[in-house]
Parts: C-alpha cells; structure tokens; sequence
C-alpha cells in the first residue's frame, strides 16, 4: 500500500480545466484528472492555513476551539496512526509555516521530513545590506521577500521547483519499497505571485505600472487594468507549479507506480481574485472562491479514472481516507468520513459545517450555502482551548495571561487538561455604505446562483439549516459561547 498526498496551497478550483475553465494552462492537473475521480462537491473546513493543516492530520474541525497553533499533544495524527501499521512517512514541504512559533510538532509527526525555504516572507536569505526594493503598490510586499526573491531568479531555483524535484528524488530512491505515505507540500500558487516571467507572458500580461503581484487582505482599491494583471499573475503561477507537480507524474509514469498508489490531491482553500471586490481570504465572508476547492483522487491501478463524484466532502475526509486505505483503524474522535465509502456509493454526510474561528459558521448541504454571522459585533465572549498556547508566529500577549483559565473541558481532548483563553472574533468585514454581517445571516442557492449575487429570503430553510448547524457542534464538542455568539440555543439535536 502506497500514499501520495500532494497539497497545493490556494488553489482556485475555477482555474483548473477539469473543472470547466478553458484559458489557464494546467496540463499535467488535467491529466491527473483523467486518471482520478474529479470530486465535484469538495469543501474547507477550517481557515485559513495551519487551521487547515491540522484537519489534514486529525481529520477533527479545528475552528469551533482555537485559531492557528500547533498540532496538539491530545491529537490522533495521521503519520502516527500509520506507523502503528508499520507505514513508512515522509514529509517534503516549501511551506514555512511549519517552522515558525506556531505551526510546530507537525513536521515531527513524519518519520522523516523535508524543507525548501524561500516562499513569502519566510526569514530565509540574510543580507544586512539587500538591494533596494522598487516601487511597489502592494502593502505586503516587505524587505525580507525581495530578499528571498534575489536568491530564485532562475526557474529551478524557486522553492516549489526544488519541492518537486526532491518528491522525484525520494520516490526514485524507494522506487522498490512498498508501505509507504508522501505528503508533498507545495505553497504555490499562494500569493506572492512571483513566477518565472514566461509563464505570465503565456497570458499576454502587458502590465507596465509598479510591481504588483501581493495584493492586501482588503477591498479591491486598484484599477481594471490591475485587476487583470493580478489574475494573469495568478494565472501563470498556476501554470508554473502544474509543470513541476508534472515531474512528480513523470516519475510516476516511469517507476509504474500508478499501479499500486494512491493519489490526492486538493488544496486548503482559495482566494478571492477581485471577485466581490475583495482581495484575498480571512476578512470577508468565505464566499464560494475561497470554500468549494478541488480534489482528485487516483485509485491504484486507474479504477474509476475520469469519472466524477458528486458526495459532499471536505477537508476533514482526507486523514481517515489514508488510513482506510492502510487498514488503519480510525481513531474514536475523527470526525471525518473516508471518501473511498463514497466512491462505492455509500452515504457519507448530508452536509458540512466550515469556517474561521471567531466568525461566521458556516454550512453547505450540496444545494445551498448558509453563513451564520455573529450577532454582535465582537463583543461576546469567546474563548480558545488549546493544551499549546502558542498562534501565529508568536505567543499571545503576556496581559492575556492573567486571564487563563484552565480545566477538562472536551472528551475528544482525552480528558487532558486545557487552557482557556480569551479569545477575538467579530462578523465578516462589509464594504463601505453595506449594514454589518452581524446577526445579517446569508443563505445562498448553489444551483440558481453560484456566484452569490443575491441571497436568498426563505426563513424556513434558514431555521432548518441553523438546526443542522447546532447538530453539528453538539457533535464536535462546541464550547457553549459559540452558540451564544451565534444566536443559538445549545439545545440537544441530533445529527
């Protein structure tokens, strides 16, 4: 038994071909499709990427009790339950945001690991005395990526060139072992996107002004003409890591491993590309670009390749996928479902919860979207548990820390103790002159209006959706703020 888990980060499912676009350049994604089922109805979970991450491992929802932090000590993790089956892990990733205060005690998890620096602001080239940046109307682009930039001027000196190129070394290396799992993590096409210039002139990119490939995490203040230079960016970075992940299938093809493994790939979620007038992820509401992703899953030996499911899954499916498919046992508090039952016809779920913690909670039943805002506008209490009290690239601040509570909160925490820490949400950011998202509920039809131009005004459906909101956090162990925040009544139901 073999795994191959390939993750690209902010991969827009509108761009591929095998979902129905016709003017980006994927080749390589399009012939993986043809090997694969295509998921049709694939979801996020949490957001944006460690959040994301850790749902990959744990096959748990991470955003009903903290933001972005580590893996947990209380965490049934995916390398970890492999190795109980004597399976072999392995991790090669450009994405560094496993290696900062924060994202720590994933990569540990794998037998071995691997690590490509240069994506972002990763603090990776060192020179007191860098070159001068040029204008620039990004209010992203910093000293430390112009740095990392002056060491990848060559295609092949580019971090996701150098994940690939280590993914083909390894399988080369292990061509004849078997029992084995590869996560290969590849952070583009994640904003900045910096590509080799070849592949943005493969869309006519005749942009002239200041350099302009990070847009802010805001409303959409440029011009037309930026717009468009943006999406060819993104365009043509798409089209870049395609051609290494393409190395990846070469191998492949050459060592006859289509045989006897199985392929995934998916992303952790989108990005908005102007569409709504916004730039980007985490402030807006988590509108369609940013939640429906794709997945492709190839069966050993091409079974089922180049046809379509249509099961509602998400990014908690992956972890006990892999292990099904290594005859692992699932561990008791794994939320997700394998997605191997789906292909067989068998029921999965009726719908999908999702989201970023502290903001609106959001379900999709296949058919409609509905995104339950807060009802105040931050100021209800809300509180994160984590047995690791460590986020984004820094520990909290110290006045927090007063604040602590600690107790056993949650049965999926094996009854570990856990901090209980003030925690910050607030309703979705709303462009100037609209009403606050708070207590401003929105429900969507995904047949009749997938780009989510007008919600819908159906009070029934809406209080039937919010009861399957409530189900699902009574089944995930929700801390009782969350339904107050929400404007829910923590009342038994059944999922």
């Amino acid at each position: 038994m073999k795994t191959l888990l390939i993750l690209l980060d902010t991969l827009r499912r509108d761009y591929l071909r095998c979902y129905g676009n016709d003017w980006v350049h994927s080749p390589n994604l399009t012939r993986l499709a043809e090997r694969s089922v295509v998921f049709e109805n694939h979801w996020v979970g949490s957001l944006p990427c460690m959040p994301a991450r850790r749902e990959f491992m744990t096959g748990r929802h991470n955003f009903l009790h903290r933001t972005w932090g580590p893996i947990e000590p209380f965490d049934d993790v995916l390398p970890i339950e492999l190795e109980q089956r004597k399976v072999f892990s392995h991790l090669i990733t450009d994405h560094y945001h496993y290696f900062e205060l924060g994202g720590e005690n994933y990569h540990t998890c794998f037998d071995t690991w691997d690590f490509y620096r240069g994506q972002e602001s990763d603090p990776w080239v060192s020179l007191v005395d860098a070159a001068a940046m040029p204008e620039t109307l990004s209010k992203r682009m910093n000293m430390q990526n112009w740095k990392n930039r002056s060491k990848q001027l060559k295609e092949e000196d580019f971090s996701a060139a150098r994940t690939a190129q280590a993914a083909v070394r390894w399988l080369e290396e292990n061509k004849a072992a078997d029992h084995w799992f590869m996560q290969v993590e590849i952070f583009d096409p994640h904003e900045p996107f910096y590509c080799a210039p070849k592949y943005r002139e493969l869309y006519g990119d005749a942009w002239d002004g200041p350099l302009f490939d990070w847009p802010a995490y805001d409303e959409v203040k440029e011009s037309p003409e930026a717009v468009a230079h943006i999406r060819k960016c993104y365009a043509g970075l798409l089209t870049m890591t395609d051609a290494w992940v393409g190395k990846i299938f070469d191998t492949l093809d050459a060592l006859d491993l289509w045989k006897d493994t199985l392929v995934i790939l998916s992303t952790d979620h989108g990005t908005m590309l102007a569409e709504h007038d916004y730039w980007m992820k985490n402030y807006m509401p988590v509108y369609n670009e940013i939640a429906h992703i794709p997945l492709l899953v190839h069966l050993p030996g091409s079974r089922k390749g180049g046809t379509r499911c249509g099961a509602l899954t998400q990014s908690v499916d992956v972890m006990p996928t892999i292990l099904e498919h290594h005859g692992c046992t699932i561990p008791p508090h794994v939320y997700g479902h394998s997605f191997l039952k789906a292909l067989e016809g068998q029921p999965t779920r009726q719908d999908a919860i999702f989201g970023y913690f502290g903001k609106a909670l959001n379900l999709v039943d296949g058919k409609h979207v509905y995104m339950r805002n807060p009802v105040s506008k931050g100021d209800a209490p809300i509180y994160e548990y984590t047995a690791m009290p460590a986020r984004s690239t820094w520990f909290r601040n110290r006045d927090q820390y007063d604040k602590i509570e600690m107790g056993r909160y949650f049965g999926h925490a094996y009854n570990m103790p856990l901090y209980k820490i003030p925690g910050g949400g607030g309703p979705p950011k709303h462009h100037e002159g609209e009403p606050s998202y708070a207590a401003r509920h929105q429900l969507w039809d995904l047949e009749q209006d997938y780009k989510q131009a007008a919600p819908l005004d159906n009070p029934a459906l809406e209080k039937r959706l919010a009861e399957r909101i409530r189900a699902h956090m009574q089944a995930c162990e929700a801390p009782v703020e969350q339904y107050a925040r929400l404007g829910l009544e923590p009342v038994i139901c059944n999922l």
